[in-house]
Formats: C-alpha cells, sequence, structure tokens
C-alpha cells in the first residue's frame, strides 16, 4: 500500500514554490531566559519515506507523537518527569537503529540571540552532513526544508540573527554542492511535524542530563557538540525566509489538522478558515505502516 506522505511544499510569497522530501525539524530546551543558563538545540533530520518510521519509534516508546510534547506529556499526560527521562533514553536507543540523523549543540553559560542562531544552524547542517557523511542523503537535486519552531518575529533581533547566520552556514558553495535548505516557521510545530516533535523531547532529555550535572563530554551520544563561539557567524546578506503552503484546518480538529499538515507536507495559516471536510481517516489508512495508522485511528 502506498504511503500518503507528499513532498513539504514551501513557497517566497510569490509565484516560486519547492517540494522538498528532506526535513530538518529543530527544537530547544532552555532559552536566554533560562536561571541555570543552560541551552540545548536539536535538529532531527529524515526523508519523507522514513517519517512513519519515527512517528512509529515515539509510538512505541510511548511519547504520543502529535498529542503531547516533552513539557505537556507530563504536565498534561500520563507520565512522571523520570518515566518521560526512561522513556526518550529508550526512544534515542531505538532511532540509532534507523536512517534517521540528528545533532545536539550545547550551551551552558547563557544564550543570546547570536548564540541561539548559531545553535539553530550548525545542528541543522550536522544532522544533514552527518546524513551525507554515512551514505544515507546524496543531497544531490534533493532540497531540505529547515523546520523552525514557533511563529516568526521579523522585527527581533533574533530573526536577523537567524537569517545572517544561514547565509553564513548554508552559503552559495553549500546549496549547490550539497543541497539547498529552505528555512521556514512554523507555530506548534513540535506537535505537528514528528521531526521537531522529536527534537523537543531529545532537547528537553539532554538538558535533563546537563542540569542535573552530568558533563557534556560524559553525555553518551556522538551527536551531541558544545557551541564553540566561532561559529557564531553575523557577515553577510541574511537569507530569505519561506512559508508551508496552507492547509485549511478541520473544524473542532485540531488534532487531526496537525496529522493531516504532516501526511499532506502543509501548515495552517496565521488566520484559519475552518472547514467541515474531513479526509482524516481516508488520508491514514493509507499508510503501509499498521502500527502508525492503528495509533492514529485509536487516539484521534
Amino acid at each position: 500500500m502506498s504511503s500518503p506522505l507528499r513532498p513539504v511544499s514551501v513557497t517566497d510569497g510569490s509565484d516560486h514554490c519547492v517540494r522538498a522530501r528532506h526535513l530538518v525539524g529543530v527544537d530547544e530546551s532552555g532559552n536566554e531566559a533560562s536561571n541555570d543558563g543552560v541551552c540545548v538545540t536539536v535538529a532531527v533530520r529524515t526523508h519523507r519515506r522514513t517519517d512513519t518510521t519515527l512517528v512509529r519509534k515515539m509510538v512505541e516508546n510511548g511519547l504520543e507523537p502529535f498529542r503531547y510534547k516533552s513539557s505537556t506529556i507530563v504536565r498534561h499526560g500520563p507520565v512522571s518527569p523520570v518515566e518521560r527521562r526512561q522513556r526518550v533514553c529508550s526512544f534515542l536507543e531505538d532511532l540509532a537503529t534507523t536512517s534517521i540523523t540528528w545533532a545536539a549543540i550545547v550551551c551552558t553559560d547563557g544564550l543570546d540571540h547570536s548564540k541561539r542562531a548559531a545553535s539553530v544552524s550548525v545542528s541543522v547542517k550536522k544532522a544533514i552532513t552527518t546524513a551525507i557523511d554515512h551514505g544515507i542523503f546524496s543531497g544531490e537535486n534533493d532540497p531540505a526544508v529547515l523546520l523552525h519552531d514557533g511563529k516568526r518575529d521579523s522585527y527581533s533581533s533574533y530573526d536577523e540573527s537567524l537569517r545572517k547566520q544561514l547565509a553564513m552556514d548554508f552559503d552559495p558553495s553549500f546549496q549547490q554542492n550539497i543541497c539547498p535548505v529552505y528555512p521556514v516557521f512554523l507555530q506548534d510545530a513540535d506537535r505537528t511535524y514528528p521531526q521537531s516533535n522529536a527534537a523537543d523531547y531529545i532537547a528537553g532529555y539532554l538538558r535533563s542530563l546537563l542540569v542535573d550535572d552530568v558533563p557534556v563530554e560524559e553525555v553518551q551520544h556522538e551527536s551531541v557538540y558544545r557551541l564553540d563561539p566561532s561559529w557564531v557567524r553575523s557577515a553577510g546578506t541574511p537569507t530569505p525566509l519561506y512559508e508551508l503552503e496552507s492547509l485549511r484546518p478541520i473544524r473542532e480538529q485540531k488534532l487531526r489538522t496537525r496529522v493531516l499538515c504532516w501526511l499532506l507536507g502543509r501548515g495552517t495559516p496565521p488566520e484559519p478558515e475552518p472547514t467541515g471536510y474531513d479526509p482524516f481517516v481516508e488520508q491514514v489508512e493509507q499508510i503501509s505502516d499498521s502500527n502508525v495508522g492503528r495509533y492514529l485511528l485509536d487516539e484521534f
């Protein structure tokens, strides 16, 4: 049975539309307001054909994708902080057996906008290049979408810092010789796309270890890096940002809408006009992974 997962569609606001089968979700735990100064930024990369594998690994480890994220599964869900840590640890062990790649950047001395931008950009770059190094992803004629959680604030200094950082890390040489990268922002991405959802869980897990005084060097994952100040870049012309093509949300069905956005490679518009049309069951029944299909049909 064929998968309903479609390429992710992004646009620059004009007639230029890009369809991509690679997606890198990025999220963080801790920020410039954190009292302990510890922040972990994580990027998770998949090809659309392995998206269902990522969802299955999350389901099998009790992380309930689309419904919860790291904070809400404890606050509103069925698990304690200790159980959450155990589940994410097991999830990471399972992830190591797949072709899904990820990278984490740790900052332990406070995070300003320039450091945050560098952490986001470098974690994404490392997630992509790790896949290339392992022969998972050639990059040729295969653009990637960088999915940043949260609503874009074009008036903040972070927006400009991020766009300049991306322009330097994903320069013309990278775009031409490895792969073009198209950055987008999406509100609630960490419960809409499993890449961002997984990044949120991993970032929270790693940060919990560091806050408990586990040194970065003792974290047992080769994909974890300490932020190098030399990575912070501020020169160059800011890179343009893109937007996901919109999906009309299903009226009163936020969970189903999030799943459909993932399946169809879309996002919800800032000012949505809900519809009564609900193709959820029809789309989910096309998923060949029975565990994922059963989870979505039974839970949503």
